[in-house]
């Protein structure tokens, strides 16, 4: 628990930054390097190489096995308070925006393992679960029919929208380049949480930040800024 209450100041400290100081007017423009800076080369791969180590050795819980690491496909990047974070992208059996994202501290010491895994649930639907540190804090059914990884890509992105979860749909396409699907299972999956991140909901929305990582060329800040339309 010490571990978990060390990196939470910071990720709900950027997370409330973001939130609340972003305006939708100017999502498309949102600099990440306010908080959150890209991690490339060698270094990245040695936080990689400690995600890797990390869940190999149990120090962090995780609940999708790693053999549906997309390992080649990491992102990583600080996000203030001596905190780096490291999204893996999940295949397998799980859809685009499934990711594990491991908090690391300056010493390569894993914090936090934040999961988003979206399936496919029993009446057809994507199903959203949020886990931290191995543990369920979210399962929702996004009401969004089924469609695959290739029909999620080929979409575009959801017209402008005035206000509301479409509106944050919308915003997210535009600020990721992704389509309307994607948008939308983001939008519904964490809107709730990433509009005014609490010590409760902060881990659903660093989650979600993974699933920005994942799926989108654009940059988080933009991203997380699309909620205020809420």
């Amino acid at each position: 628990m010490l571990k978990v209450k060390k990196v939470f100041s910071p990720v709900l400290m950027i997370l409330a930054i973001f939130c609340f100081d972003l305006s939708p007017s100017v999502t498309a423009q949102a600099d990440d390097t306010q908080s959150i800076v890209v991690v490339t080369g060698d270094e990245a791969e040695e936080f990689v190489d400690a995600t890797l180590h990390a869940v190999e050795e149990g120090e962090v819980e995780n609940i999708a096995p790693i053999s549906a690491f997309d390992l080649e496909e990491s992102s990583v990047y600080t996000v203030g308070g001596g905190v780096t974070a490291v999204t893996v992208p999940v295949h397998g059996d799980y859809s685009l925006p499934s990711n594990i994202t491991v908090f690391f501290d300056e010493n390569k010491t894993a914090l936090q393992t934040n999961e988003m895994l979206v399936t496919k649930n029993e009446v057809g639907n994507f199903q959203v679960e949020t886990y931290l540190d191995g543990l369920l804090v979210k399962s929702e059914d996004t009401g969004i029919s089924w469609i695959t990884d290739e029909e999620m890509l080929a979409e575009e992105p959801a017209l402008i929208q005035p206000m509301g979860v479409k509106a944050v749909a919308a915003c997210l396409g535009a600020v990721l380049g992704v389509g309307g699907t994607a948008a939308y299972i983001i939008a519904v999956a964490c809107g709730g949480s990433c509009a005014a991140p609490t010590p409760v909901t902060a881990p659903i929305c660093a989650a979600c930040i993974g699933a920005y990582a994942v799926i989108g060329a654009g940059g988080i800040a933009g991203a997380v800024a699309c909620f205020n339309y809420l």
